[in-house]
């Protein structure tokens, strides 16, 4: 390879991590948008703070449990809220730590350690040894990983998507009455409302966003090999079995006591298995949207200020639904990396996940960046109803299901070979349908009711199956806000 280089880089002395040198879109253009939102939960400072205040945690729960001394209300008050302790200025201090002894949690134990010194009436507790005792480091790691999820599901990526439900509602309601010729493998069906089939993708969002609430994340406190063999050595008149499963549930997580040195990871590889659910079905709707778009279904909010295309000023592209689809494609991407990786270790630990983990926000950043662009591609498409109306009528042969099936119901047995023959490959008009009608061998009564179908009202229960839909969405809303 020839090196030319022309320079085009940044210059090192100007390569400080900002917007416009991160390498992760997440981390750099994004940032501001809702980059921000995601690190809160997942970048290596928050990690810290959990992990402070998990082994404050732990230290209150041995005092409770009467292996160390009691605590004071004030020294429990210092310790539940020591994690707050750790900011920007005192995670650079662990960072060095970091560097010279190569070992993160132990780095921050130093810190912790250093904490507690400053409150003489703590120090005791630092001298003795009691800080981060009978504990493997993944035990912390563990309870403070998915301690921090669970707060990002329920601060973030949930509200994220009650939005995205209450922006398909919105398009969903607005098109309820709205009929147009469906289309399967591309090529005209039958008619159906464009508010069913918005919904539609609300439906399933919902249930899957329900099925995320519910899903209880699983952490485990039982020591180096899964054995509790260090506490209970120890402290063997102490049923640490039952100490361990109090202290996981009072984080909010469903305890796992049959563990090497990791958690199984078997409800984080569904909670990850249903984001990627959550993200084919951003990507069918962004492609479904993308069509009805290219179909002049529907317009987008043009904004003076925005231009389309750097060569062609007249175009005005579902960016946002591309945006959508990319980013949510992205995301599966590295789910599937994941899922295969995250459940396997050799024998009883290995350090392959660690490294992998440290990246566990980026599925979940580029699904709610996914969830945003959605929502607003949503709120900027409008109905074309003279569009659909034209489109609706320009081919009537999309009632032949509904004429060859009345017709079989009436004994004619050969309905569906003789309308194959009058409509396959062609576009009729009304009067070609009429024409047939008039021809065929059937009572007046039953003329009258062929003749009575057309494309705006051969639409089923696709007007009622919406309204229910839109119900359901709305419930699902109302239990996500809960």
């Amino acid at each position: 390879m020839v090196n030319i280089n022309p320079g085009f880089e940044v210059a090192r002395e100007n390569a400080s991590l900002r917007e416009g040198t991160a390498i992760s879109n997440l981390d750099g253009r994004l940032w501001e948008e809702m980059g921000s939102q995601v690190g809160r939960y997942f970048g290596d400072e928050a990690m810290v703070r959990a992990r402070v205040g998990i082994e404050a945690r732990y230290l209150v729960a041995l005092a409770k449990a009467g292996v160390i001394r009691k605590l004071t209300s004030k020294e429990k008050e210092i310790l539940l809220t020591l994690h707050k302790k750790i900011d920007s200025k005192v995670y650079r201090q662990l960072r060095k730590i970091e560097t010279e002894i190569r070992h993160d949690v132990i780095a921050m134990t130093a810190i912790m350690k250093n904490l507690l010194s400053n409150r003489k009436s703590l120090l005791d507790i630092v001298n003795h040894g009691w800080v981060h005792w009978g504990l493997t480091s993944e035990d912390v790691d563990n309870l403070s990983k998915t301690s921090l999820l669970v707060s990002y599901l329920n601060d973030a990526y949930l509200a994220e998507a009650q939005k995205t439900l209450a922006s398909l509602v919105t398009l969903a309601q607005k098109t309820r009455n709205t009929v147009v010729p469906s289309k399967t493998h591309l090529q005209p069906a039958i008619p159906t409302t464009l508010g069913k089939e918005i919904a539609l993708f609300g439906i399933r969002l919902a249930e899957l966003f329900l099925d995320i609430k519910k899903l209880k994340l699983r952490g485990k406190l039982t020591g180096a090999v899964g054995t509790l063999a260090a506490q209970k050595f120890v402290q063997p008149k102490i049923n640490w079995e039952k100490f361990s499963r109090d202290f996981v549930e009072s984080l909010g997580l469903e305890p796992n006591v049959y563990t090497t040195q990791i958690e199984s990871r078997t409800r984080l590889v569904e909670l990850l298995n249903k984001i990627a659910l959550v993200n084919n079905i951003l990507v069918d709707l962004s492609q479904d949207m993308r069509i009805y778009i290219g179909l002049d279904w529907f317009h987008q909010e043009v904004k003076k200020e925005e231009s389309g295309s750097s060569a062609m000023p007249q175009k005005v592209n579902p960016i946002d639904f591309e945006n959508a689809q990319g980013n949510a494609l992205l995301s599966n991407w590295i789910i599937d990396g994941l899922a295969r990786t995250l459940p396997v270790s050799w024998l009883q630990r290995d350090l392959v996940d660690k490294t992998i983990l440290r990246n566990l926000g980026l599925p979940f950043g580029y699904s709610h960046i996914s969830l945003i662009s959605t929502s607003k591609g949503l709120l900027r498409a409008s109905v074309n109803s003279v569009k659909i109306e034209m489109d609706l009528n320009s081919d009537w042969s999309i009632v032949s299901e509904g004429i060859q099936t009345y017709l079989r119901a009436q004994g004619i047995g050969q309905a569906y070979d003789s309308l194959k023959e009058l409509t396959r490959g062609k576009r009729l008009e009304k009067a070609d349908i009429s024409a047939w009608v008039d021809g065929l061998k059937i009572g007046n009564l039953a003329k009258k009711d062929l003749l009575g179908i057309s494309p705006q009202n051969y639409t089923g229960y696709a007007k009622e199956i919406s309204a229910d839909m839109l119900r359901e969405i709305q419930k699902a809303i109302r239990k996500l806000k809960k």
